[in-house]
């Protein structure tokens, strides 16, 4: 196992000996973040005009106190200098209030925000979200440890572990959840890497931690889908609308939610999903069913604008887009109420139209390209995971047991 790297040797007194004819002063070393060497520093100022060891001693426990809190509070000697960033980990109506721009020291915030600004233009808006709320959390326990203003090599696997126990035990977290949570900041330390602020990433050796779940949406049976329906017909026919879509296209509900009435190509029966909103970053063209293709031509969509949201407030396109979970507390409001269970969730339907088309005996390479899976494995492993394998003879010629 590796000897463990010292990232500071505390501030001392060397007093000679007590020799009040020679230099005294006050010694500490710190590793340098660019260099990754430790560097030694001595602060003489002060000792040479106090004629007793009671002043010099005095002196000395005054410097190391002031030393030592300059470096609790985030102070080093490599970075003395203020800086502006963009403080990507600001509220929203915080940031529309006083702006997002600070000056501070270099900070774990403003390297958090660094990182955030670089994955703003990699990666689509909702998963932004994700890594913007994970690292708003981590921030607010390195300033409630008083670890915000620290250089960030001074994180060590040790402190990841006391964060990742944190998290779990305070909002009771999920395996999936603790598990995305360390693709994230293993992500950030890795761009910390690649500053040179640090050279090696303590989101390492995590063990498993988390409650076991079953998150996973379930295809909803015929009984239950047609209460369902009927009830959202009546009721919240956009919503009705979202669940066709759905089980007919593939849609996500994310993807839906952004979809405009110019992504729908009647004419030739597609859908485009742009790169801008699809979850895998790619634009992908998703044939519509005709008896879905049917009801979309009958709506008159062409009355609206085409940069019109299809799914807008007020139950109509429009050109404001519904809010991210708006879709879901609806489906989960309606689902509630007519005291269906929780595993039958709004992105049940997608899993609902794939089931239908597995028992209806559609090829698995039509079933990629239909669900948009990255691969044909990605496909096997989605039905070998989701639905029962299907055999004639397993449910025909099984043994009789007795």
């Amino acid at each position: 196992m590796g000897r463990k790297k010292t990232f500071l040797i505390p501030p001392h007194l060397v007093d000679a000996g007590g020799d009040l004819t020679k230099q005294w002063y006050v010694e500490y070393s710190c590793r340098n973040p660019n260099t990754d060497q430790m560097k030694r520093f001595r602060e003489y100022g002060g000792f040479a005009k106090l004629k007793t060891a009671k002043e010099r001693y005095a002196h000395a426990d005054k410097l190391i106190a002031e030393i030592r809190n300059k470096l609790v509070s985030g102070w080093t000697p490599f970075e003395k200098r203020r800086v502006s960033y963009e403080d990507e980990l600001a509220m929203q109506k915080y940031a529309e209030r006083w702006g997002k721009m600070k000056e501070s020291v270099p900070s774990l915030r403003m390297y958090l925000s660094g990182f955030l600004q670089l994955k703003k233009e990699t990666v689509i808006p909702h998963s932004y979200q994700t890594y913007r709320s994970k690292l708003r959390i981590f921030n607010e326990w390195a300033e409630h440890e008083g670890l915000d203003k620290v250089h960030v090599g001074c994180f060590t696997q040790e402190r990841i572990l006391e964060f990742f126990r944190y998290i779990v035990k305070v909002n009771d977290l999920s395996i999936r959840s603790v598990k995305k949570y360390k693709q994230i900041l293993h992500g950030f330390f890795d761009y910390l890497i690649s500053r040179k602020l640090i050279t090696e990433n303590p989101v390492c050796d995590v063990p498993r931690m988390g409650r076991k779940t079953d998150e996973a949406a379930r295809p909803i049976p015929d009984k239950e889908r047609k209460r369902l329906l009927d009830f959202m017909k009546r009721n919240d026919p956009q919503l009705w609308l979202v669940c066709l879509m759905e089980y007919y296209c593939a849609i996500r509900p994310n993807e839906l939610r952004q979809l405009r009435i110019g992504h729908l190509d009647l004419e030739n029966g597609v859908v485009r999903i742009p790169c801008t909103i699809s979850k895998n970053g790619k634009t992908e063209l998703v044939n519509i069913p005709n008896q879905l293709h049917r009801l979309l031509k009958s709506m008159g969509l062409d009355r609206y604008d085409y940069t019109d949201y299809l799914f807008s407030t007020g139950g109509i396109p429009g050109p404001a887009m519904l809010g991210k979970n708006t879709l879901r507390y609806r489906f989960d409001r309606i689902r509630n109420k007519l005291g269906l269970p929780p595993e039958y969730k709004l992105y049940s339907f997608k899993y609902t139209g794939a089931s239908a088309l597995v028992n209806a005996g559609i090829d698995t390479w039509e079933l990629q390209r239909h669900m948009r899976h990255k691969s044909i494995d990605t496909t096997e492993h989605y039905i070998q995971r989701n639905f029962a394998v299907k055999s004639d003879k397993l449910k025909n010629e099984f043994p009789d047991i007795d």
